[in-house]
């Protein structure tokens, strides 16, 4: 004999075991059932228990896909991610960027420019465009989907950030932390935009839409 109390217990048991999800959560998640099963047999009044349970249990979905949406909505990586980009970019606009030597022959100290003053080179302008001019539309334009941007910063994140290791390597110190910052951010951006589709492309997976 079906038994509602004893299929939710069960229920809420294998969602336990096979999600990372907290008690409250599970809490929200098994009243939100109960009420979708009181949906079913309101909607069709002929719609045995068990039936009504197995369609509301499915429109839920599975215990990874609730993980997952839970994280999504509670802990949207994405964003801090694009936020430390942006604040590492800031930043290196205001830190020294390079130790230049040019003018040591004659007794003048190292020149050691800041980022800013790097900003408006001409050479430099094709790898700042992309930060400049379409990262803080992330922000606001939903519906751009990033999947291109990520690759361009991630294209000019590796050889940058190869760059910086040589010179560690090296140990001459020509770069400095300005550089860092500045090849960092793009790395994190990118890393931001594609979690940020990735998160997109599983939201419009095929799945049950829940009642409303």
């Amino acid at each position: 004999m079906f038994e509602l109390e004893s299929e939710l217990r069960n229920w809420r048991t294998r969602v336990e075991r096979g999600s990372s999800l907290s008690p409250r959560e599970l809490d929200e998640l098994e009243d939100h059932l109960r009420a979708l099963v009181d949906l079913e047999l309101e909607l069709d009044a002929s719609l045995a228990p068990r039936r009504a349970f197995a369609i509301a249990r499915h429109a839920l979905g599975e215990p990874k896909a609730l993980s997952r949406e839970f994280a999504r909505a509670g802990r949207p990586r994405w964003k801090l991610l694009l936020g430390g980009a942006t604040a590492l970019y800031v930043a290196s606009l205001l830190l020294p960027v390079f130790r230049l030597d040019l003018l040591s022959a004659w007794g003048v100290d190292a020149w050691m420019p800041r980022g800013y003053e790097l900003l408006a080179d001409v050479e430099l302008l094709p790898l700042n465009l992309p930060m400049l001019l379409v990262l803080p539309l992330i922000w606001r334009m939903r519906r751009l989907k990033g999947t291109w941007l990520a690759g361009i910063l991630g294209v000019i994140a590796v050889p940058t950030l190869a760059v910086g290791v040589a010179d560690a390597l090296k140990g001459d110190g020509t770069v400095l932390s300005g550089y860092w910052a500045w090849a960092a951010s793009f790395a994190l951006a990118s890393v931001a935009l594609w979690l940020r589709r990735r998160g997109w492309a599983s939201a419009r997976s095929k799945k049950p839409a829940l009642p409303v």
